[in-house]
């Protein structure tokens, strides 16, 4: 829960001051006057105000999807998990799912941005939160079809020493291959070029000379 003081000449102004710092709706905050400082027959008097955020992000970030949604006409049904510092979100929208991932995933890589800056629009430091977005479980899919043909290229290359190199991934998509053959004895990975076109790497590696 993040709280701040502030220094002013009435209330009014403290949570004018709160709103803009914060980047919220007045409604989202509460404010506690903690001190109050009299000045000579009442010039220079100000009031110490504690303001404090009482708003969930997560919620936030599950009312911001569905106002997306909704703004586009379509119903639509998102699942909310959080499990510490993480945050999930599942979208099924029908026909609309298609539109929310996009080529290449880029609209969904551009939506889970989107909602991660909501959400974490409300915490700072060690409260921030890893934000992940899924649309109609296709991620948890992609992710599958990902490590298997990590293992199926990564036994390619340790059976013919020659390396391979993959075209059309995102950063997300990448990690994950590099992920699964990391702790590979006989191949290594890498990336390449620069973004769009970053491409990732298998090839052998090599043994050290004793």
């Amino acid at each position: 829960m993040q709280r701040k003081l502030y220094e002013a000449k009435t209330l009014e102004e403290a949570k004018k001051l709160a709103v803009a710092d914060f980047g919220v709706k007045e409604s989202d905050l509460t404010f506690t006057i903690v001190n109050e400082k009299k000045g000579f027959l009442g010039i220079g008097s100000k009031i110490e105000v504690e303001a404090v955020l009482n708003v969930d992000g997560a919620t936030k970030g599950k009312e911001y999807i569905q106002t997306l949604l909704e703004n586009n006409g379509v119903q639509g049904f998102v699942e909310k998990k959080v499990r510490g510092k993480y945050v999930k979100y599942n979208i099924e929208a029908g026909d609309f799912n298609g539109n929310l991932i996009g080529k290449n995933a880029r609209n969904l890589i551009a939506l889970q941005i989107l909602v991660g800056m909501v959400v974490n629009n409300y915490y700072q430091g060690e409260n921030l939160k890893t934000v992940s977005v899924d649309v109609g479980g296709y991620k948890d899919r992609r992710e599958k079809n990902l490590e298997n043909m990590a293992v199926k290229y990564g036994k390619q290359v340790a059976r013919s020493k020659h390396k391979i190199q993959l075209d059309h991934l995102n950063a997300y998509e990448r990690k994950i291959i590099h992920n699964k053959l990391a702790s590979w004895k006989d191949v290594t990975t890498y990336s390449v070029g620069d973004e769009p076109n970053r491409c990732l790497v298998i090839e052998p590696k090599r043994k050290s000379i004793k």
